[in-house]
């Protein structure tokens, strides 16, 4: 799989965070805590792009 294939599909807290307009901090919580489809990759956080914005799942 090629690079610009995989920016497609993952995206970094950063910009998790710009798309979903949360602090970075926050993307990371939601990581540790498995509200998010992520990975961690030392200290990296690889997150899906295709899921819902954990925003709009508060409450559960």
């Amino acid at each position: 799989m090629k690079a610009e294939d995989l920016q497609k599909i993952i995206m970094g807290t950063e910009q998790a965070a710009e798309m979903w307009g949360l602090s970075q901090d926050h993307i990371k919580k939601l990581c540790r805590q498995g509200k998010c489809v992520a990975v961690q990759i030392g200290k990296t956080w690889v997150i899906a792009k295709g899921q819902e914005n954990p925003k709009s799942r508060r409450g559960e």
